[in-house]
């Protein structure tokens, strides 16, 4: 009887060991289908790579930014301009030079107001330092500054004349000089005349006509002087080609060409 029960309780045993050994191995099999579907669940950045090892929590890393180029502009060199060399320095022709004109035309307060222009022209050359600055030939032009006629009854006229500009080389220069007044002639000798000679008339006409020399005289002096009131003296005049001398009022640089 022993030996039966011997062999069973062996078969027993081992028969639970083959079920506990099939058990754990369905739930080994369970655990490895769940866990391959869990890792197909994951999210796409945190899947891994196929071939690639897993590598639970890690992104790939984002590629840093370009450096950006910096374009450095550079000035544009300005043009290089010549200098220009300084211009000589002029002659200075000092104040009280004298010049010698000749009028080009002439110039009376018979026709000629305040403020009409007229020309001179220069006799001669003007020297200083040894240069020409003012050849002769050179240009005068100016103006009437004063002009009186002589009145009918008495007194002389006046004029004045106002030198402006000399042209030089091509180039006016300033001088504004004045001319001494030029007066003119008394007309004193020239009434005398009228007057003694309308006064010898009206003695003949006297006579002739058979009445008394002393009042046809007086008549005829009477008329003389009539004549004479009603006859301006001479104007004043500078002829042209006539000779005028003016000395300068100022100075004045001149650039004299080499």
């Amino acid at each position: 009887m022993k030996r039966i029960l011997t062999p069973l309780v062996l078969l027993a045993f081992a028969g639970s060991l083959t079920l506990a050994g099939c058990a754990k191995k369905e739930e080994t099999s369970g655990t490895t289908t769940d866990s391959t579907l869990s890792l197909g669940d994951l999210p796409p950045e945190t899947s891994p790579a196929p071939g690639g090892a897993y590598t639970p929590g890690t992104a790939e890393p984002t590629p840093a930014p370009a450096p950006r180029k910096t374009t450095t502009t550079k000035p544009k060199p300005r043009p290089s301009t010549p200098s220009t060399p300084a211009p000589a320095p002029g002659t200075m022709v000092p104040s009280g030079t004298a010049l010698s004109l000749t009028m080009d035309a002439d110039v009376s307060t018979k026709d000629k107001v305040v403020g009409d222009a007229f020309t001179a022209t220069l006799a001669s050359d003007v020297v200083v330092d040894g240069k020409v600055v003012f050849p002769a030939g050179s240009t005068v032009s100016g103006h009437v500054a004063e002009a009186e006629r002589p009145g009918k009854a008495s007194g002389r006229g006046r004029m004045v004349l106002s030198y402006d500009t000399i042209t030089a080389y091509g180039k006016s220069y300033s001088i504004d000089t004045m001319g001494a007044a030029i007066q003119g002639k008394s007309g004193t000798a020239g009434d005398a005349t009228k007057v003694v000679g309308g006064a010898a008339a009206g003695a003949i006409l006297g006579k002739i006509l058979g009445g008394k020399a002393g009042t046809g005289a007086a008549i005829g002096a009477a008329a003389g002087t009539g004549a004479a009131l009603m006859t301006r003296g001479p104007d004043p005049v500078v002829k042209a080609g006539a000779p005028v001398t003016i000395t300068l009022d100022r100075s004045v640089t001149v650039r004299v060409p080499a």
